[in-house]
C-alpha cells in the first residue's frame, strides 16, 4: 500500500529564527488555465435585470392615515374660523382688535391642539368663550354671546374629541363647561336666552354623532387587523404547502438515486469476481447506509405528507419532457418556441426544478395571456442553469369577449404559482425574478446553480 509522504516544510518554517531569510526565487510563470469545453463556455444571452414588484406590500395602516387627514382638516377649519371671527368680533361685537385676535386664537387653536392635548384644548376653548362674552356686547341681528363661528368651533372640537376616543363623560364635561360659563349672560335679554338654547342644542348634537363615528372606527380597525392577520396566515400556509410539495418531489428524485446505489452495492459481490473480504464489507456498508438513508427520508416525508395526500410514485419529469409540455400548451392555443441547450442532461434536481418552473410559467400564460406568443429558453450561463419564459402581450380580444389578464393572478391576490417558482429556486440555492416586460407581456427568469445536483452535471 502506498504511503503518504508528509509535505516538506517551507524555508521559513525550517530556518532558525535568527538566520537571515534567503530571498525567495521568482515564481515560475504559470501557463494559462485550459479553457472549458465550448459547450460550457459559449457566449450566453445577457439577461436584463428585472425590477421585482411582488404583491407582498402591506396596505397602509388606516389609523395613521385617518389621523393625518383629521389633523389637516382641523388645521384648515381652525384657519378659516380665525380669519372669519377676528373681523366680526372687532366690528359687529365691538371687541378691541388685540382682544379679537386673542379670542380668535382661543377659538381656532383647540382644534389641532386636541390631537395631542385634549384637556388643554377644552380649557383654552372654554376660556375663549368666556372672555369673548365678557368683552363683547350684543347688537341687533347678531347672535350673542354665542356667535355662529363659536358654535361651529365648539361643535367641531367636541366632534374631534369623540373621534379621538374621549369617554362620553369627558365629552359631556367639555360641552357643559362651555354652556355653564355663558349661562349668566343668557338672562340679559330674550335674544341671549334664545342664542344660549340654540348653542347648547347644536353643540350637543356633536356628542352622539362623534361617539357613533368613533365606534364605527373601532369596528373598522378590528376588521383591518383581522384581514391583515388572515393575509399573513394565508401567505404562510401557501409557503408551507409549496415547500411540502417540493420536499416530496425531492424525496422521489433522491430516493431513486439511493435505490440504485443500494442495488448496485448489494449486487456488486455477485457481479464482480475476485473481490477481497474488505471490499465486500465496504459494499455491504454502502448498501446499509443507502437503506438507512431511504428509511429516514420516508419517515421525514410521512411528517410532511398530509393524510389525504396520494403517494407520488411516478418518475419526476426533467428537461427531456419539455417538448411534450410545449406541445400540450400549443394545443391550448398558445404559440410557444423552445430553445434548450443540447449540452444539458435531461435529469437531475435542477432539471426537475427547471421543468416545474417552465410548467408554472406556461400555465400563467394560458390563464392570463391566452394566445400570446411565448419563448422558452433553457441554457448554460457559466455554472448556472438559466430558465427564461417570456410572453408577448396577448392579442386583442374578439368583440364581445372579455380582455385577458396581462399579469399572473399572484399579482392580484389570486394563485400561488410565482410563490412556488421562488421557493423552488431558493431551495436549490438559486434565485427567481419575474415582472412585466418593458414592451408589454411578462417575463419569468430563474437561475439554478449546477452544483445543486451534487456534481451530476
Amino acid at each position: 500500500m502506498d504511503t503518504i509522504q508528509p509535505e516538506p516544510t517551507s524555508g521559513r518554517q525550517a530556518a532558525s529564527p535568527r538566520a537571515p531569510e534567503p530571498p525567495a526565487p521568482p515564481a515560475p510563470s504559470t501557463p494559462p488555465a485550459p479553457t472549458a469545453p465550448e459547450s460550457r463556455t459559449r457566449p450566453a444571452r445577457q439577461w436584463p435585470k428585472l425590477t421585482l414588484a411582488r404583491a407582498r406590500s402591506t396596505p397602509r395602516d388606516p389609523e395613521r392615515r385617518f389621523l393625518a387627514w383629521l389633523w389637516v382638516a382641523t388645521s384648515l377649519l381652525a384657519l378659516v374660523l380665525f380669519v372669519v371671527f377676528v373681523p366680526l368680533a372687532a366690528t359687529i361685537y365691538e371687541v378691541h382688535l388685540l382682544a379679537a385676535f386673542g379670542t380668535g386664537l382661543a377659538l381656532a387653536i383647540p382644534l389641532p391642539l386636541a390631537m395631542r392635548f385634549p384637556k388643554t384644548a377644552v380649557v383654552i376653548a372654554t376660556s375663549g368663550i368666556l372672555v369673548f362674552a365678557l368683552l363683547s356686547s350684543g347688537s341687533d341681528g347678531a347672535p350673542w354671546p354665542w356667535p355662529v363661528t363659536t358654535i361651529i368651533g365648539q361643535a367641531a372640537l367636541l366632534f374631534v374629541l369623540g373621534l379621538l376616543g374621549m369617554s362620553w363623560r369627558g365629552m359631556f364635561v367639555a360641552w357643559l363647561a362651555g354652556v355653564v360659563v355663558t349661562l349668566p349672560f343668557a338672562f340679559t335679554d330674550a335674544g341671549a336666552t334664545a342664542n344660549e338654547i340654540a348653542a347648547a342644542s347644536l353643540t350637543a348634537i356633536a356628542l352622539p354623532v362623534s361617539l357613533l363615528v368613533a365606534q364605527w372606527r373601532v369596528i373598522a380597525g378590528e376588521l383591518f387587523r383581522e384581514r391583515a392577520v388572515s393575509a399573513a396566515e394565508q401567505e404562510r400556509r401557501v409557503l408551507v404547502e409549496e415547500r411540502n410539495r417540493i420536499a416530496r418531489e425531492l424525496h422521489d428524485v433522491v430516493a431513486h438515486g439511493l435505490s440504485i446505489i443500494h442495488v448496485q452495492a448489494t449486487s456488486a459481490p455477485y457481479r464482480v469476481e475476485g473481490l477481497s473480504d474488505a471490499a465486500r464489507t465496504e459494499f455491504a456498508e454502502i448498501a446499509d447506509s443507502a437503506r438507512t438513508a431511504m428509511v429516514e427520508m420516508r419517515q421525514l416525508l410521512s411528517v410532511l405528507r398530509s393524510a389525504e395526500a396520494e403517494a407520488e410514485t411516478a418518475p419526476q419529469p426533467g428537461l427531456g419532457e419539455l417538448p411534450a409540455l410545449v406541445g400540450s400548451v400549443e394545443r391550448a392555443g398558445v404559440p410557444v418556441t423552445l430553445d434548450v441547450d443540447p449540452a444539458l442532461p435531461a435529469g437531475g434536481l435542477a432539471g426537475t426544478a427547471a421543468y416545474r418552473i417552465v410548467q408554472e410559467a406556461l400555465s400563467n400564460v394560458v390563464r392570463h395571456a391566452p394566445g400570446a406568443a411565448t419563448h422558452v429558453s433553457v441554457e448554460l450561463l457559466g455554472d448556472d442553469l438559466v430558465v427564461a419564459v417570456e410572453n408577448e402581450p396577448p392579442p386583442a380580444p374578439v368583440e364581445g369577449e372579455p380582455a385577458p389578464g396581462a399579469e399572473p393572478a399572484e399579482r392580484t391576490g389570486g394563485g400561488h404559482g410565482l410563490v412556488g417558482i421562488d421557493e423552488r429556486a431558493a431551495l436549490l440555492g438559486g434565485r427567481a425574478e419575474h415582472g412585466p416586460r418593458p414592451g408589454g407581456g411578462y417575463r419569468v427568469l430563474a437561475t439554478l446553480p449546477l452544483g445543486s445536483d451534487g456534481g451530476q452535471w
